[in-house]
């Protein structure tokens, strides 16, 4: 698979989370709580999961894969859990800002792993992506004062788990099918969610009595979507590189909210999404420059 193909399938497992948010909200205004959107997301994502892994994956599945996916399964579960417990306590405008802290934390996780410093222009993306993300998450000092510690702290932990995501996505088995990897992960997520937080709402009628919409959607944008996409894209791309397409994810909300949910949005908030929108191009363009740059001097050489 091409390279830009993959910035696109990243972009796309990005995008699934920003739509993720909205629909978390609009659950929650619905009665439902973090523990059950949790386990719903994980558990129908590896439902569906095993069954696109069934009909479209020729690997076979081997216990060993279990051991080997299961530190990105248990990253997995951890920010499933985390995010949703922080949307319920914080606004969903500093929720995204918590889990938005994976950006700079994934770079970081990615130099000490290959003891090598970013570059340039992965800090100027980093510089951009911090003060695009303060501007157009229109949060201000007033609705800072009385924040939920709780909630503060479980976002920003949220963060640091899903830059692990990234990280091991890219790390364990990378020629692993992804379809199979995919429903290796997850299934595996649920499960470990469910020994912490039991299921209950698959017996005590809450399923069916209103839940199982909002249960398909999370796990279609929460689970199946960006893990899919992520295992496609990642190990082809580089976890530093992938970390700031993800960024993607924060402008979808502000859009959302305003084609979608009708809300008033301000100019800041859009300079805000535009120097997002820069600091996912630029890597872009340099790669492009280096790419062309090698081209040519192949062509030379032959």
């Amino acid at each position: 698979m091409s390279y830009w193909k993959c910035v696109i399938l990243v972009l796309a497992g990005a995008v699934s989370y920003g739509i993720l948010s909205i629909i978390m909200k609009a659950a929650f205004h619905a009665g439902y709580s973090p523990y059950e959107m949790s386990s719903s997301q994980l558990i129908f994502g590896g439902l569906i999961m095993i069954a696109v892994a069934f009909f479209l994956s020729r690997e076979r599945f081997r216990w060993r894969y279990v051991f080997i996916l299961l530190p990105v399964s248990v990253m997995m579960a951890a920010t499933s859990f985390l995010y949703h417990q922080s949307v319920s306590q914080v606004s969903a405008s500093l929720a995204i800002v918590l889990l938005f802290q994976f950006t700079w934390i994934g770079v970081m996780i990615e130099a000490i792993a290959d003891r090598k410093w970013p570059t340039r222009e992965k800090w100027l993306s980093l510089v951009l992506l911090g003060i695009g993300t303060v501007l157009a998450s229109g949060l201000g000092i007033d609705s800072l004062k009385s924040v939920s510690l709780y909630g503060l702290g479980t976002g920003l932990l949220s963060g640091a788990t899903f830059a692990m995501v990234i990280f091991f996505s890219g790390r364990l088995v990378p020629d692993m099918n992804p379809y199979l990897r995919s429903a290796i992960s997850i299934s595996l997520a649920a499960i470990l969610l469910s020994l912490v937080y039991p299921p209950a709402f698959l017996i005590n009628g809450r399923l069916l009595d209103g839940l199982l919409p909002y249960a398909l959607l999370v796990a279609c944008f929460g689970s199946v979507i960006p893990i899919l996409c992520l295992a496609i894209g990642v190990p082809r791309l580089g976890n530093g590189v992938a970390t700031i397409l993800s960024a993607i994810e924060l402008p979808t909300v502000v859009l959302l909210s305003s084609f979608v949910l009708h809300e008033q949005v301000s100019g800041l908030r859009w300079a805000g999404v535009t120097l997002i929108m820069l600091a996912i191009i630029v890597p872009q363009i340099r790669l492009k420059q280096a790419r062309s740059t090698t081209a040519i001097l192949s062509e030379k050489s032959m």
